[in-house]
């Protein structure tokens, strides 16, 4: 049987046609489908844990948050989930090239493979992509505090821009793995895919699957630091610079000289200390089928050895 959680914040109409067209789709393949629309925040973790007794599939129809809400149920037991590209980012369905186009997606659930996906955990509570600490855990607590429903890239200008000349950086203390890396003042993110927002590749060397987190911490004291540190990261670039801290890790732990807002996966998350480690079960993600292998001249046909 097959799930679609949806989250009705995420998502605008011609997304939810784009849900009416995969529904039909996936009856045509001969599937039972159900369906739940949450009503608050953590509904679709209770409804995943719920059906995970029958479900073959569940579909995150929603954005990062609503992935990583269900994933929180569904770490370490068989069933799939499939992340659609519904929300404002969707990091998640970037990173596994998870198409929005309701045919294509019909062809995953029938002919994708499961991967087998690290699932971090920070101060008991489950997180798919990204952590950020400090500057970023701010622009995304000052956006959701003005919220009403369906956001857009441009919903994020303000609360940059005033979090920009507003922020007054923390002092840190990271320990990854049980050594001290860094203690000053600066920000922070620890990811476990590559891709952040617009673009951005912070976690450059992130994988999903390789058991370890991404710890990437700038020194930054002022705003000009962070123009410079924004630059570079674009240019990807930043692990490369003396000011900052690039470490792969299976555990962390950061404090700050007061509390600091944080983001998980795009939501607000809670303020410092926070403690860092990997869940010890996987999630499975269903993903596109391998392409086919091209030669130099993909319209010969694969070149032999």
């Amino acid at each position: 049987m097959v799930h679609i959680v949806i989250n009705p914040k995420s998502g605008s109409g011609p997304k939810r046609h784009v849900l009416a067209e995969l529904r039909a789709a996936l009856r045509a393949q001969g599937r039972d489908v159900r369906e739940y629309t949450t009503t608050s925040p953590g509904d679709a973790t209770r409804y995943a844990a719920s059906v995970q007794h029958e479900a073959e599939l569940v579909i995150a129809w929603g954005g990062d948050g609503t992935v990583r809400e269900i994933a929180s149920a569904l770490a370490g037991t068989p069933v799939a989930v499939l992340a659609c590209p519904v929300g404002t980012e969707n990091l998640l369905a970037k990173e596994l090239r998870i198409p929005a186009h309701p045919r294509r997606l019909a062809e995953i659930v029938a002919r994708g493979r499961v991967a087998e996906f690290d699932l971090g955990v920070v101060n008991g509570r489950s997180f798919l992509m990204i952590i950020g600490v400090g500057f970023d855990g701010e622009v995304v607590r000052r956006l959701a505090s003005v919220r009403r429903g369906h956001i857009t890239h441009l919903s994020y200008f303000w609360p940059i821009w005033r979090t920009f000349w507003e922020h007054d950086f923390p002092k840190m203390r990271v320990v990854a793995d049980g050594q001290e890396v860094f203690h000053d003042y600066g920000l922070a993110f620890v990811g476990n895919i590559s891709r952040y927002a617009v673009g951005l590749r912070i976690c450059r060397h992130a994988q999903f699957d390789d058991g370890l987190l991404d710890l990437v911490v700038f020194s930054c004291h002022q705003q000009t630091a962070l123009v410079l540190h924004a630059a570079w990261t674009l240019l990807r670039r930043h692990p490369l610079k003396g000011s900052v801290i690039y470490r792969q890790v299976r555990r962390a732990r950061i404090e700050t000289d007061r509390p600091v807002p944080t983001q998980y996966d795009g939501d607000v998350g809670e303020n410092t200390p926070l403690d860092i480690s990997l869940h010890p079960g996987k999630l499975r993600l269903l993903v596109p089928p391998p392409r086919p292998a091209l030669g130099l001249w993909p319209w010969l046909g694969e070149i032999p050895a």
